[in-house]
């Protein structure tokens, strides 16, 4: 199909909006995922079925996406967007498409890095204001040179590619032996497999691998929906951390709540308004001007503005106050959310006279909770709840129901929002000893640990629909043939090369980079292809 310049400018911003700060703090686990963005550009290009479908297959290989620190394994808009539109020009199937997106999300990331040393250039001028106790200036400058630039680097690039699409994809096609195309299919219907490999790397334990082949065995053999074995794998969770033994950690948590109680009881400088303005302001742009100089530190400032302008007076306290917040920080934003509330807690308690919170000591707390607080927040979103969730939606757009990517964005909206909501809020509650007792309670490793058994039925439930390998070798003994695949891998098993591909890859992950695999996997599936001893 030829792309209109209309089209190719609403791809092109819907690219940039994917990748921007406007989605009240949740585009990260909502625009930004190839199952929405697929599902975008395929009503903005006519045909939303086909969108959906290709963003399913794409999000895919990136099931076991996880950015922390800064790090950025493949760029999502590059691989969604762009990817997607690519594929409905350039008429590909989902395989194809698949394989046509790794060198684009690897682009990406190039442009990703840039982005993050660029904007340590705007601290300089948010420490400038911060200098003068211009806490509408920091914010400012948190909020807008980073997002013009972002679309700068995602809104061009996006509109040039996919402006020419149409031609673009079918010159190459043109070029391309048919053994190519048929190897590259193969390809995309093994890349998948890469993607739960990452996953599995992060939150697979053997204690909960049985809950893993459960999820496999069920598709596989009873045939049913992805949806139906996450609720199977809920009611396993439940009864894991019931019988987990946590109820011996109960004393921990009880201490907890009444240092919590005691704080209650102290007097109060700051409104619920005061409360609501300052997380609103952190959940929606705490990575507004992500560098690698500060990480969240200026979204940090930001979102402590309003805590800042209520509990100081003077020009010289509510300078001291920023030029304190500004300082680098960084932490899973959502969970993590609980060290923004103890930071706010703090400062209405040294405005009331408290001498022994000072700069240094405030900063020491932030820098204390926020490591503990990134590993239990990454695992919680990045590793729990979204591929979770993405594994529903991928499995009802698969059948081309768009209430998949719907589903998916209503509940990983309410969780993200929930989740930072009850973070923050609690976080100002308990305050700093508070915090400290949960986590030593180890009360989070049981939750955790029954959340990965629920992760672990849907992703091999996922590994079932989503991972394709198939072998046409046929063996001649005597008279008589035997096809591997009918005759002895299916009698074995079914599924089971996908499977082997599957635990192959998990175990590669854990001695190579994932883009060393990626490179193996698309080695491995042309080179079987062309000596004939892959296919269907």
């Amino acid at each position: 199909m030829q792309v209109t310049i209309g089209q190719a400018l609403l791809v092109a911003l819907a690219a940039y909006l994917g990748s921007s700060t406007w989605f009240l703090g949740v585009g990260y686990y909502t625009v930004y995922r190839p199952l929405v963005a697929g599902t975008i550009v395929g009503a903005i290009l006519g045909d939303w079925r086909m969108g959906m479908q290709l963003g399913a297959a794409i999000n895919a290989i990136y099931l076991g996406f996880i950015s922390t620190g800064g790090t950025l394994p493949g760029d999502l808009i590059f691989a969604g967007y762009i990817g997607t539109a690519l594929g409905i020009a350039g008429g590909l199937d989902a395989a194809a498409a698949v394989a046509l997106v790794v060198p684009l999300g690897l682009l990406g990331s190039g442009i990703w890095f840039f982005r993050m040393a660029a904007d340590s250039l705007f601290v300089h001028w948010a420490d400038a204001f911060a200098r003068k106790g211009d806490a509408r200036g920091v914010g400012l400058v948190n909020l807008l040179p980073g997002q013009l630039l972002m679309l700068v680097l995602y809104g061009v690039p996006a509109f040039l590619v996919v402006y020419n699409a149409s031609s673009g994809v079918q010159a190459v096609m043109s070029l391309v032996p048919p053994k190519l195309v048929e190897g590259l299919a193969m390809v995309g219907g093994m890349l998948p497999a890469v993607g739960i490999g990452m996953l599995l790397s992060y939150v697979a334990t053997w204690r909960v691998m049985p809950f893993f082949l459960m999820g496999f065995l069920a598709v596989v053999y009873l045939g049913l929906p992805v949806f139906v074995v996450a609720l199977f794998g809920l009611a396993g969770g439940v009864l894991h951390i019931q019988y987990a033994g946590h109820l011996s950690r109960q004393r921990e948590a009880e201490a907890a709540t009444s240092d919590a109680r005691q704080r209650e009881s102290t007097e109060r400088l700051l409104s619920r308004n005061d409360l609501l303005g300052a997380w609103f302001r952190w959940l929606t742009f705490s990575h507004s001007c992500y560098n690698y100089e500060r990480m969240q530190g200026l979204g940090f400032a930001h979102g402590m503005s309003p805590i800042i302008r209520k509990l100081y007076s003077t020009k010289e306290q509510i300078a001291a106050a920023l030029q304190r917040h500004l300082l680098y920080f960084n932490t899973e934003p959502n969970v993590g959310a609980v060290v923004h509330g103890v930071a706010a807690a703090m400062e209405e308690e040294r405005a009331l006279g408290n001498t022994e919170l000072t700069d240094e000591a405030i900063n020491s707390v932030k820098t204390g909770l926020m490591g503990p607080l990134a590993g239990i927040g990454d695992s919680l979103t990045q590793g729990l709840i979204t591929p979770i969730l993405l594994t529903l939606g991928i499995g009802l757009a698969q059948d081309g129901l768009l209430l998949g990517p719907i589903l998916y964005v209503v509940l990983i909206t309410a969780a993200i929002v929930g989740i930072s909501y009850v973070s923050w809020m609690q976080g100002y509650r308990w305050g700093k000893v508070a915090v400290e007792r949960i986590l030593r309670a180890g009360l989070l490793h049981d939750i955790m640990e029954a959340s990965s058994a629920v992760a672990m039925s849907v992703v091999g439930a996922l590994t079932a629909t989503v991972v394709s390998l198939s072998t046409k070798a046929i063996i001649r003994i005597g008279p008589q043939q035997v096809r591997l695949q009918a005759d002895i891998f299916d009698k074995i098993l079914k599924g089971l090369l996908p499977l082997t591909l599957t635990m192959v890859v998990w175990w590669l992950l854990r001695k190579r980079s994932p883009l060393t695999v990626i490179v193996w996997v698309f080695v491995f599936g042309l080179l079987g292809t062309w000596v004939g001893l892959l296919g269907w």
